[in-house]
């Protein structure tokens, strides 16, 4: 069984010194149920202005986003690359034409692609996303499941992740609406879900790469459409298994550093946005800093590998972020500069 310490975020004081000092948003509510109305839940799939109100809020406050990042730093425990779908891939491929057989990679990214495409409809977060992968992940890592039944258990893990992370949680009747093969019954899945936790010890609460990314934006001051751009990055890595051999504050400080980088004003050098943002950056990594600046750089180029892939495979994610509620972010491109020299640095 796996084991870990549950985190808990203090409220400390002050705030970070390059976040403005003041605020017209008030502080953040203690609780989730301070209010019985919440307005931005009707619009999931555009969370930016909610999180952009969220970020204004906390730098309007008496909160040491430092020492807050640095709990979750001791808290967080690594989100495991699933080994059930490493072994044997030769014969899964050799046995891919049998109709029943163990998940693979691509049975993972298709069902993390599935429900991103109703992301909107079912009114899933940001938060409740990544920590659905990450619960997902650790499962697979104990669990051989066959390819019939993964999309069951993304929907169990989606259903778990939202009854963490959101007020209004999903139902399971709703979660189980996007599995379009074999939908289990209610009951089977309540069955289910409880094997899952079980299996898991219960343990089911671990920062993700998104939580990371959430104080670095907010140190950063990050304006809207870089925001959207962290985002987009962050959920192409969920598409490489392998990037989870990563830490999440790694992957998030990766995420974060391109999409600056990216977002660089023309006329501007993009390196040296890169290597501004990165020694803005570095008091969240201090005592390790040259080790993740090196690891950040080879999450670097995977993201950016992903980045140029990503509008030939025209999945959901692309999709979604090349819409103007997204800026257009998916349509834009890395300078080549940038991929050469990330290129150079991984070899």
């Amino acid at each position: 069984m796996i084991r870990r310490k549950s985190y808990e975020v203090p409220n400390y004081s002050p705030i970070s010194p390059i976040c403005p000092t003041s605020s017209a948003h008030p502080a953040p509510k203690k609780t989730k149920l301070d209010s019985p109305e919440i307005e931005y839940f009707d619009d999931y799939s555009s969370m930016a202005i909610d999180y952009d109100s969220r970020k204004n809020a906390i730098a309007g406050s008496n909160i040491d986003i430092y020492e807050m990042y640095a709990a979750l730093c001791e808290s967080a425990t690594p989100i495991p690359v699933p080994h059930t779908l490493l072994e044997d891939e030769s014969e899964k491929s050799s046995d891919s034409e049998t109709t029943k057989r163990t998940s693979s990679i691509e049975d993972r990214k298709q069902v993390i692609l599935k429900l991103i495409s109703r992301r909107s409809s079912m009114k899933i977060s940001n938060e409740t996303l990544h920590l659905s992968v990450a619960i997902l992940d650790k499962s697979l890592d104990l669990m051989e499941v066959d390819n019939e039944s993964i999309g069951a258990l993304a929907a169990i893990t989606l259903i778990i992740a939202s009854k963490i992370e959101d007020v209004v949680c999903l139902t399971m009747e709703s979660a189980l609406e996007f599995i379009t093969e074999k939908v289990p019954s209610v009951g089977i899945a309540a069955n289910l879900e409880r094997f899952v936790l079980v299996t898991l010890d219960f343990k089911v609460t671990m920062p993700t790469p998104f939580n990371f990314a959430s104080y670095m934006l907010v140190h950063l001051c990050a304006p809207e459409s870089t925001m959207h751009s962290v985002y987009y990055f962050l959920e192409l890595s969920l598409l490489y298994v392998y990037n989870r051999s990563y830490s999440s504050d790694v992957v998030a400080y990766a995420a974060t550093c391109l999409a600056f980088a990216m977002e660089t004003d023309p006329g501007k050098s993009v390196m040296k946005t890169l290597r501004e943002t990165e020694l803005k950056l570095r008091v969240f990594s201090d005592k390790n800093h040259q080790k993740k600046r090196s690891e950040s750089r080879e999450v670097m180029r995977i993201m950016s590998d992903l980045f140029l892939v990503a509008a030939s495979e025209n999945h959901s994610i692309y999709r979604e972020y090349a819409t103007s509620r997204r800026f257009y972010v998916a349509n834009r491109r890395i300078d080549p500069d940038l991929q050469e020299m990330l290129q150079i640095d991984s070899d």
